[in-house]
């Protein structure tokens, strides 16, 4: 087992985080939170480009899910305002 007494990253956000994605194709996190936003970062810790928020959800994003494979939308959150959104994320890997 792998000693787990320090983190390898740590990431603060602003608002609760609630059931996060990992896209391993990408390398990234998809963090929805209590404040309506979904922030993405990589693996480690750093922000990378934003989901829009004017057009996203009106209460608490309760999770996000990537779909590695579709062509028009690659992430999709749902939330407490009764909808689901898709998005297109454009992620390079450097």
């Amino acid at each position: 087992l792998r000693n787990m007494r320090s983190a390898i990253s740590t990431i603060r956000l602003s608002s609760a985080a609630n059931r996060l994605s990992v896209s391993r194709s990408h390398g990234a996190i998809a963090i929805p939170l209590d404040n309506r936003h979904v922030r993405i970062y990589d693996l480690a810790g750093n922000r990378l480009p934003r989901v829009p928020n004017r057009r996203c959800h009106s209460r608490m994003v309760s999770c996000a899910a990537w779909a590695d494979d579709h062509p028009s939308c690659n992430l999709l959150s749902c939330g407490f305002d009764r909808g689901v959104a898709g998005w297109k994320v454009t992620l390079t890997k450097d």
